[in-house]
């Protein structure tokens, strides 16, 4: 079972890795606004993530059956627990090296992430100011002085 956990972490480690390359490509093509590179990166992004997902599962059920065989591990375990019931030997500091790996995978493709996600939100902006400017009308969402949202619909009542 060792050994298939282990094979778990490699896989996902390889899928994080493939995640954050496209992240790369991705803010490349945000910062050079090439929406139809970004857009054929979304196919191939939505596969690897359902990759991660069905990973993921995968690593979950494996946990199951270990906390099932094993009494030291419970609900509030974490890796280090995991690991301290690796039997001694190559494959304890193999899970080990993998853990790490993947921790350190899993930050990165999240900093890319947000990354991306804030270029998106300024790309949003710079358009809704360009058509702002070009149009000499405001595009929602527009904001009050109080930072809310607010509508530049007018109710006018009319009366004969």
């Amino acid at each position: 079972m060792w050994q298939e956990f282990a094979n778990n972490l490699n896989e996902l480690n390889k899928a994080y890795k493939a995640l954050i390359e496209l992240g790369k490509k991705k803010r490349s093509a945000l910062v050079l606004v090439d929406m139809k590179t970004v857009e054929s990166l979304l196919k191939t992004e939505e596969e690897l993530t359902d990759s991660v997902a069905r990973l993921e599962k995968t690593r979950q059920s494996l946990l199951m059956k270990l906390a099932a065989s094993e009494d030291r591990l419970g609900p509030n375990s974490n890796m280090q627990d995991i690991i301290g019931i690796v039997p001694p030997g190559k494959m304890k500091e193999v899970i080990r090296k993998l853990h790490d790996m993947l921790a350190g995978s899993v930050q990165e493709a999240q900093e890319i992430s947000e990354g991306n996600a804030l270029l998106i939100k300024a790309a949003m902006e710079a358009a809704a100011f360009h058509l702002n400017r070009i149009g000499g009308a405001k595009v929602e969402p527009a904001y009050g002085k109080g930072g809310e949202v607010t509508t530049h619909r007018r109710n006018f009542e009319f009366n004969a």
